[in-house]
């Protein structure tokens, strides 16, 4: 078997409570950047941001930033771990749509060598 490995969000290792929350996760960071020079080539093919760092996965409550209705609400969006559910964090917008304050997270959270 061969993988490929999404780095995009994986800079920092147990930053979930629980391994079942995937949106929009608090502390996470950008991971290993995009190369087909990997760890173990016999099986993992490349390392790869497979979503846009700074895209949303989704709203994390049912009412966007802007007061709207979350048209595709998930309430794996509202997880302990999720963004928007803290204090001073603002609430995620609509999945694929830009979240700046994810995006300066995953930044200032990134690991993009192994070194």
């Amino acid at each position: 078997p061969h993988v490929i490995i999404d780095t995009g969000r994986n800079g920092v290792v147990n930053m979930r409570h629980d391994c079942k929350n995937w949106c929009n996760i608090r502390g996470a960071g950008v991971g290993l950047r995009p190369t087909t020079e990997t760890a173990n080539p016999e099986i993992i093919d490349a390392y790869f941001w497979l979503k846009t760092p700074g895209e949303s996965d989704g709203c994390s409550s049912e009412r966007l930033p802007d007061g709207g209705l979350c048209r595709r609400y998930d309430p794996d969006c509202s997880s302990e771990d999720s963004l928007g559910d803290g204090a001073n964090e603002p609430l995620a917008p609509e999945a694929g749509e830009w979240f700046d304050y994810q995006i300066k997270q995953l930044a200032a959270n990134a690991r993009m060598s192994l070194a």
